[in-house]
């Protein structure tokens, strides 16, 4: 049973009780104990994580439109479907109408549901996309965009291609900022949400996956600055930060997989005699290796606390700036989200000497430690 669910059976007033207690004993404990004070103040943090949680105040769902990108697989396609049975009228953006999540969605036989063929890196396919939409809810405008569509090259710098880096940034930062222009101006219109879908990846360095951290971490500044700019417009801007869902999603599949490999294979084939020698094809081999015959223990298999962000996201009265969702199947703790919330405040030589043994990365040739992030 995950945590929540147990915290979710107690009630509100508890929390608050416990809270005023525990700001007592702080007020006591200053002059005493430095330790203690962080104690609590960690504690009463908790409790005002559960009472925000529980106290929280939903707008109506029903006729808000949202354009979702990414719909074909993963968190994308799972939201489509959750959206529209909350009421919700869902464009449901697909790189190919006639791929098989494309044709999962068409088969509900919705009214509210509408697939479109988005390719968010095609400033033609977004503007249609927006023509489409504003075709059907000119007046009303758009409510929420959720730029959920992305993907990971894996390599190191010195492997890694300058068209690897211009690809994975083409659609997960450029094409989110392409679809995020076009439909601002609906969006404005009714002082909508942008909800931008980043990764705890987005908040640390880690080796042989440079070309989809950079990436992420410019979704991350991107949604803050956008975020303090459309204050003066009353339009909502946040941040989901997934954790460990490999489980819940395709991003371990086959296909994916299959495109992993092309793309390590391409960085290979292009780089000089030199990189070759001195990495060895030892290392690209294993790394592959890690990507297809492990995954993170524990890795959540249900995206529905992903879905559930992205929803207050969307129509909590007051949204917050960032979900950073750990994904567990435990319910308890995830450790790559754990990392992401404390990797800011920890000097350098701990972090890197934590990733060194996390990683292996600090080893020619061996890469037997390298795990999946």
């Amino acid at each position: 049973m995950a945590v929540w669910d147990v915290l979710d059976r107690v009630d509100v007033r508890v929390f608050e009780g416990t809270f005023l207690l525990a700001l007592c004993l702080l007020l006591f404990s200053i002059p005493c104990s430095f330790w203690v004070c962080i104690v609590l103040l960690l504690f009463m943090y908790a409790c005002l994580v559960v009472i925000r949680k529980r106290k929280r105040v939903f707008l109506e769902s029903n006729g808000k439109a949202v354009l979702i990108t990414g719909c074909d697989t993963g968190f994308g396609h799972h939201l489509a479907k959750r959206l529209d049975d909350h009421g919700f009228d869902v464009f449901a953006g697909v790189l190919s109408t006639s791929s098989e999540g494309a044709n999962s969605l068409r088969s509900r036989k919705s009214k509210r549901l509408h697939v479109l063929q988005l390719d968010i890196t095609s400033q033609d396919e977004v503007d249609k996309a927006v023509k489409d939409i504003e075709s059907k809810f000119g007046n009303k405008g758009l409510w929420g965009v959720v730029n959920n569509a992305g993907f990971n090259i894996y390599g190191d710098v010195e492997l890694a291609t300058i068209e690897q880096y211009k690809k994975c940034m083409d659609v997960n930062l450029y094409g989110m900022i392409r679809v995020t222009k076009a439909c601002l101006p609906l969006i404005r219109k009714c002082k909508g949400r942008v909800v931008n879908i980043s990764s705890v990846k987005g908040r640390y360095a880690w080796p042989s996956d440079s070309v989809y951290h950079v990436s992420k971490y410019g979704v991350e500044t991107l949604t803050d600055s956008l975020r303090l700019e459309m204050r003066k417009f009353g339009v909502g801007v946040s941040v989901v930060a997934p954790g460990a869902f490999d489980a819940a999603t395709s991003c371990s599949g086959p296909i994916s997989l299959a495109r992993m490999k092309n793309e390590l294979e391409a960085s290979w084939s292009a780089a000089s005699e030199d990189v070759r020698m001195a990495y060895g094809r030892a290392h690209v081999d294993a790394l592959y290796e890690c990507l297809a015959t492990k995954s993170l223990p524990g890795s959540a298999t249900s995206p529905d606390p992903i879905l559930d962000a992205i929803e207050d996201a969307l129509i909590n009265t007051h949204p917050i700036p960032r979900y950073v969702v750990g994904g567990s199947s435990s319910g308890i703790v995830d450790p790559l989200a754990v990392f992401a919330h404390v990797y800011s405040f920890l000097p350098e030589w701990f972090s890197d000497f934590l990733l060194a043994r996390m990683t292996g990365c600090d080893k020619r040739h061996a890469y037997d430690k390298v795990k999946k992030n």
